[in-house]
């Protein structure tokens, strides 16, 4: 009677902890982590490469055609895919105004919040994948990336380098190639 109790009580606390990996196991996934560097000649190249942890070129951004504004596109580095476009809206006043197209389909606006301050500086990013809010320090090293309240992405430029070089940790099940696209828009907002 007590071995088939104790047997019992094993089975079910196994069942417990195998239910608890399952439920928590998004939670405890490593965030993906990347190095965006800006090249320093860009005509008519791409003007970003994008590496994994591993140092693997994943993606890059280039330009994608010429005219007024800036046009840029995101693509896998191997197959040359394009994710999204990203387009420098012209705005009379100066006021800072990105579009993110996939498929000649405009899916966000980014739009900084305030001028540059000694507060920080904030974007807001309405679009069909969420609301994220961005938000950096005073000297636009630092950012985190949140969609709709959650915490999706860390931004970190990186010091002595003679071109922009950041590392980008981008939690799980989030769209990468569209957060890799905002931490873009981030670098030619703040630092061009």
């Amino acid at each position: 009677m007590m071995t088939r109790t104790f047997l019992r009580l094993f089975l079910l606390g196994n069942v417990l902890v195998l239910a608890a990996g399952f439920l928590f196991s998004k939670k405890l996934q490593a965030p993906v982590v990347y190095e965006m560097k800006q090249k320093l000649l860009t005509i008519g190249t791409s003007s970003y490469a994008i590496k994994n942890k591993a140092g693997t070129p994943v993606y890059k951004v280039g330009f994608k055609t010429i005219g007024l504004g800036k046009h840029l596109q995101l693509t896998d580095a191997n197959t040359g895919k394009e994710y999204y476009a990203i387009k420098h809206v012209l705005n009379p006043l100066g006021l800072a105004k990105y579009e993110i197209r996939q498929n000649d389909h405009v899916i966000a606006d980014v739009k900084r919040k305030v001028k540059w301050t000694g507060l920080g500086t904030k974007f807001s990013v309405t679009s069909k994948l969420g609301t994220f809010k961005i938000s950096g320090n005073f000297r636009a090293q630092d950012f985190k990336i949140k969609k709709d309240g959650q915490l999706v992405a860390t931004v970190s430029k990186k010091f002595f380098s003679f071109h922009d070089k950041y590392g980008v940790k981008i939690e799980r099940d989030q769209d990468a190639p569209f957060i890799l696209c905002l931490v873009v828009v981030l670098d030619e907002v703040t630092h061009d």
